[in-house]
């Protein structure tokens, strides 16, 4: 049996546009929007934990 007669190629992902690049672009660069560490730091202040940064993520 060949194998290659019963292989399927999958090829449907769709590529971003330019667009969304530039507007993927400007959201990182925006400093307005917290990162995933500020918002998981943010997140346990909320919650009320007692914590500092640097106890959540020491390098």
């Amino acid at each position: 049996m060949d194998n290659a007669v019963n292989t399927i190629g999958y090829s449907c992902r769709k590529l971003p546009t330019h667009e969304e690049i530039e507007l993927a672009r400007k959201r990182v660069a925006d400093p307005t929007i917290l990162t995933g560490k500020d918002r998981l730091y943010a997140l346990y202040k909320m919650l009320g934990f007692d914590v500092e940064y640097d106890e959540i993520f020491a390098d």
